[in-house]
């Protein structure tokens, strides 16, 4: 990976177009993403600022990245445009890379969010997997599903799953994963997880049996206030597992899960029972921590 920051620093080397200055907020060239995938195949996504770019010079820019690393085989490259409406532009290679997790092949494009330490996302799932009580009774809701990578990895061990995530590409994605690995048992929904968590466990048949567990693993700064509400309302949802990269952000939903009866939140409230530390980000600041609870 530093060989292709060196290369595209070349590349701005040969470029007429400046650097972004994030104090005179002026310039282009604004950041470099780069994902790269256990079989060395690599993506390349420029982030360019566009409102100094008329058309005629946007499409002068893909054509000199496309020329610049035409000599690079499996590499996919995009093009990130902020500035006004975000937009995302294919400029060369393939659409999607594949990652191998947990045995599965998942589907990682430009805008997908997927963890960026392979090895240490398998840990960190079977943490979750052990973590959780799952059994083949099991009803599981992936909140904040993404690409479905969860929702797929335990599906094998649960009755279904539900994944809930709010933006649409990322379903489609999760769509696809599902029926690329052959599995039967999940089922995506698209939307807010306020709306669609009640919506899902409305339509659940009820019987003695029954039993939903809840896997969230949100952005850092955590879930809305109405998302926790949700699931404290939910009173067949027994378990939670929530991930999260940033615990100072979260700990208003964790005394929320927590917190008495009130006409906030309603439903029994969550007892905590376990956390767990994975270190996904070697020589950082940054982990990943599962909280578990139950009620």
């Amino acid at each position: 990976m530093i060989e292709e920051v060196k290369k595209f620093k070349d590349f701005l080397a040969t470029s007429t177009l400046p650097v972004y200055d994030n104090i005179a907020n002026t310039g282009v060239w604004k950041a470099l993403q780069i994902r790269s995938t256990e079989q060395q195949d690599i993506m390349i996504t420029p982030v360019v600022d566009k409102r100094s770019l008329d058309p005629e010079k946007l499409e002068e820019v893909k054509s000199s990245l496309k020329d610049f690393y035409s000599d690079k085989q499996k590499c996919s490259m995009f093009l990130k445009l902020v500035g006004g409406k975000e937009e995302v532009a294919h400029i060369d290679g393939p659409e999607f890379m594949l990652e191998k997790l947990c045995g599965y092949d998942f589907q990682i494009t430009s805008g997908s969010f997927f963890q960026v330490n392979t090895a240490g996302a398998e840990v960190l799932y079977q943490t979750i997997r052990e973590t959780a009580r799952l059994d083949d009774k099991t009803i599981l809701l992936d909140v904040c599903c993404g690409t479905g990578t969860i929702g797929i990895i335990l599906s094998k061990y649960v009755k279904c799953v539900h994944g809930i995530e709010i933006v649409e590409s990322a379903v489609d994605d999760a769509k696809k994963n599902a029926e690329r690995n052959k599995i039967e048992n999940v089922t995506f929904h698209a939307g807010n997880a306020k709306s669609v968590v009640p919506r899902v466990v409305n339509n659940i048949p009820k019987s003695p049996d029954t039993r939903i567990v809840a896997i969230v693993d949100p952005p850092r700064n955590g879930l809305h206030a109405d998302v926790i509400a949700c699931l404290r309302k939910n009173e067949m949802i027994a378990e939670v597992v929530y991930v999260s990269c940033d615990i100072k952000q979260i700990s208003d939903n964790i005394v929320n899960l927590c917190c008495p009866t009130s006409n906030r939140y309603l439903g029994d409230p969550f007892r905590f029972v376990s956390s767990v530390a994975v270190d996904l980000f070697p020589h950082t600041k940054r982990f990943e921590v599962i909280f578990h609870f139950q009620r």
